[in-house]
């Protein structure tokens, strides 16, 4: 690049790399969008948008000229497109990280070589793999790839429940777990610069309304001990991958124990810690964009305890007139239509010594 404004590529154009070329912007950099999506709101919040397939290898190049650094909003952009881009600029996070979350066999037996708790699962490649799976107990039955916010899962009981499962899954690669009674589900949200600092911001406690992130709580309401843990955990597994960026772990707490097993890892800024936007003196999209551009991160501290709701579907006719003040954050994304699960929005509600929750 011959000017002086460095600029940040970043693969695909939903709420996320919005946000994230908003903080990019805050720290003078510029970005580039490169989705398939004519209505990708992010679009709106760039400064260049390559509207293109992930394997149109022209526009692919196209890219690469435009851009200083490459990062993804989302995970599950084509190995083969992160691969292309690799071989010309580095791409943070690492590849590896990228192919290892994508598929959720190869992120259970990254946890299990860490020594790092998770629930029981098998591998389903055919019918016949599912004739070793206890189904004394409730299962999940997921596909491997390409699931998120409940898609691509089904609650199992028994045997035959899993076989049409996976036959109404097309067959394609799945994989089988124990269900999990948790009490709560925990997030955190970690850092990791190219110096080799590691931040955790203080972990969130999270509740699901049909499969979606429906309300984060942070500071969750955990014990230090456990806090402790979650931290140390978390740092170990993006040491492990040589991270830099933003990576965002979803932790179970068993009932009954303060146990804590790993449910997902996501390779990017996340949901969960969209209220660290008004409650911490940085937010994830600042800190990743600090991080994949070489910068040093900055260690996070709690301003205010702060409650984030999801605006899903109609939701967000509720709020998208009213104002943000000082104790409720209104943020709308901006996408071209209000469907049913869509996440059109969040607001960000600010406790501090003079609100009462």
């Amino acid at each position: 690049m011959t000017n002086n404004v460095k600029t940040i590529g970043i693969f695909g154009g939903g709420q996320l790399g919005q946000m994230l070329s908003q903080a990019a912007a805050s720290l003078g950099f510029k970005t580039c969008i490169y989705s398939p999506d004519e209505n990708s709101p992010a679009f709106m919040n760039s400064d260049y948008q390559i509207l293109a397939e992930y394997d149109d290898i022209s526009k692919l190049d196209e890219f690469v000229n435009k851009i200083d650094f490459a990062t993804i909003e989302f995970e599950n952009i084509p190995i083969d497109t992160i691969q292309f881009i690799s071989n010309k600029i580095k791409v943070y996070p690492p590849i590896n990280a990228i192919e290892i979350s994508q598929d959720r066999i190869k992120e259970k037996n990254f946890c299990k070589k860490l020594g790092i708790k998770t629930n029981q699962f098998q591998n389903i490649e055919s019918i016949k793999d599912l004739d070793s799976w206890d189904f004394s107990k409730k299962s999940v039955l997921k596909t491997r790839m390409l699931g998120y916010d409940g898609k691509g899962q089904t609650l199992i009981n028994s045997y035959q429940e899993a076989v049409d499962a996976f036959n109404a899954m097309g067959q394609f690669p799945c994989i089988i777990e124990e269900f999990v009674y948790f009490s709560k589900e925990i997030s955190t949200i970690t850092a990791r610069d190219k110096f080799g600092s590691i931040f955790t911001f203080p972990p969130s406690e999270n509740v699901h309304k049909n499969h979606i992130l429906d309300v984060t709580e942070a500071p969750a309401n955990i014990s230090n001990e456990l806090e402790i843990k979650l931290y140390q955990t978390s740092a170990n597994i993006l040491e492990k991958l040589n991270y830099i960026g933003i990576l965002s772990i979803e932790f179970f707490m068993e009932k009954d124990s303060e146990e804590i097993l790993v449910n997902e890892i996501a390779p990017r800024v996340h949901n969960s810690g969209h209220w660290t936007l008004d409650g911490s003196n940085i937010s994830q999209f600042e800190q990743h964009i600090r991080a994949v551009t070489g910068m040093r991160i900055v260690e996070p501290e709690l301003l205010f305890k702060t409650r984030m709701l999801n605006l899903i579907g109609e939701d967000v006719h509720k709020w998208d007139t009213t104002d943000s003040n000082d104790i409720q954050k209104i943020y709308i994304y901006g996408k071209n239509e209000v469907k049913k699960g869509r996440k059109m929005g969040h607001v960000n509600f600010i406790y501090n010594e003079q609100t009462k929750k």
